[in-house]
């Protein structure tokens, strides 16, 4: 959420850095943007979303108040094609300076949507033709004027249109992705995160991670914050988000991953013990019923299930 202070804590260079993004990304030519390079600077530093949110509002919040932060409007040149006004009226260093200091209600920005499922998905549409398809037992948090802020627990199906003047931000555990328009889906269990792109381009980062890593239709990547690796492979682009017609399709995945999963979308829970938890499997499950789900699980596995106080339990034949 966007720093509420009266003065920003935020340095005045990262600011700058900022206002030149947001320069290029306002700029109408085709080759002034590089968005390779936007998506990891973004990435780099939670800073830079928080800066270049800021920046954003300081330019709308002038242009808005142009007459009377202006005394002879006649002065001031007409704005180039495409452009804000407010880059002709001083400068990136002056931008960020106002930036770094002017408090206007608009920096707070509208108050956060949340939206939370219990035994069934909700799909959440989204102002500008998005749209989330969120999965069960989950809560997606949506921030932002331009609702490009969004933090998630649990899964989603994320469909987002292409807009090249914003990039979508998504936090989940501690993971962010970033896009900026494509269809991906975004699974995160307690300090596990995946992330599987069926079109376009997605960028993740994490604090834990060397550098950011980009992902293009096909990819996927697994986050196991608990050691701080990420690992990427190949995923079937037809699979994605297949949850939400009651499969569960994986590729030498965790056992505990699994069985979290069968927790979420087939309302069972079962308790993997130590041994067994890093045990993979391969395989697709069909979830609409999920004791037989458990059941074909623990068959293809060569594991047995147990009962432990009213409770399902894994275990070793």
């Amino acid at each position: 959420m966007m720093n509420r202070e009266t003065e920003s804590d935020l340095p005045e260079a990262l600011l700058l850095e900022a206002a030149q993004w947001h320069l290029r990304c306002e700029d109408p030519r085709d080759d002034a943007m590089d968005w390779d390079a936007f998506s990891d600077w973004l990435g780099a530093d939670p800073r830079h979303r928080r800066a270049l949110d800021q920046m954003t509002l300081t330019a709308d919040t002038i242009d808005e108040h142009r007459a009377t932060l202006i005394e002879d409007e006649e002065e001031v040149a007409p704005p180039a094609p495409g452009a804000r006004r407010f880059w002709r009226w001083g400068g990136l260093a002056i931008a960020a300076s106002l930036a770094a200091v002017v408090a206007v209600p608009q920096l707070m920005g509208p108050t956060p949507e949340v939206y939370a499922t219990d035994a069934q998905a909700r799909r959440v549409a989204l102002a500008d033709g998005s749209s989330v398809m969120l999965a069960p037992h989950s809560r997606l948090t949506v921030e932002g004027r331009s609702q490009d802020n969004m933090s998630l627990e649990g899964g989603a199906l994320f469909n987002i249109r292409h807009d090249p003047s914003r990039t979508l931000t998504i936090s989940a555990g501690d993971v962010s992705v970033s896009d900026i328009g494509t269809r991906f889906d975004v699974q995160q269990q307690d300090s596990a995160v995946r992330v599987a792109v069926a079109e376009g381009r997605v960028r993740v980062s994490s604090q834990a991670m060397a550098q950011s890593v980009g992902l293009a239709a096909g990819d996927g990547l697994t986050f196991d914050g608990a050691v701080g690796t990420a690992t990427v492979a190949p995923v079937k682009v037809q699979e994605i988000g297949s949850w939400q017609n009651g499969r569960l399709t994986y590729d030498n995945a965790s056992l505990a991953l699994v069985a979290a999963d069968l927790s979420r979308y087939a309302g069972v829970k079962v308790e993997v013990p130590a041994a067994l938890r890093f045990r993979r499997f391969s395989g697709t499950l069909i979830v609409d019923d999920g004791e037989k789900a458990l059941r074909d699980l623990v068959e293809l596995m060569d594991l047995r299930l147990g009962r432990d106080a009213g409770a399902w339990r894994i275990e070793q034949r």
